[in-house]
């Protein structure tokens, strides 16, 4: 049962493409939570140990929660990915640059859409 769980989340983690501010935390919230509320649901008749475990288990949701309201109202960039990230400032470098130097529209083009030279070159990178 271990095993499976562990397989399946190392593919989770390969197959994440999106990395935001918020990874550390959902990553703190999906693995935490469903240890701690386990652990409380086996010590339920226990009512300290019961009542720090769901404490401990739904802390990192409501951090979580309130750390996405914060990034979504002060710092909304924070929130999209760091390839996102690099290719809106490689694009804002070239706009402020476009008059002084001569830009070809194939390297605008791989900026912009990095996957289309992907599919071109039959996948290859």
């Amino acid at each position: 049962m271990f095993q499976q769980s562990g397989s399946s989340a190392e593919s989770a983690a390969q197959s994440l493409h999106v990395k935001s501010a918020l990874n550390p935390m959902l990553w703190l919230t999906g693995i935490a939570t469903p240890i701690f509320l386990t652990g409380s649901y086996a010590l339920r008749d226990s009512s300290p140990a019961f009542e720090i475990l769901i404490f401990s288990g739904v802390l990192p949701v409501v951090v979580t929660c309130l750390g996405f309201v914060y990034f979504a109202l002060f710092k909304s960039e924070k929130l999209q990915s760091e390839d996102y990230q690099i290719r809106h400032e490689s694009l804002q470098i070239i706009q402020q640059k476009i008059g002084t130097i001569e830009m070809p529209y194939t390297s605008i083009e791989n900026i912009v859409n990095p996957k289309a030279k992907q599919v071109n070159n039959g996948g290859e990178q």
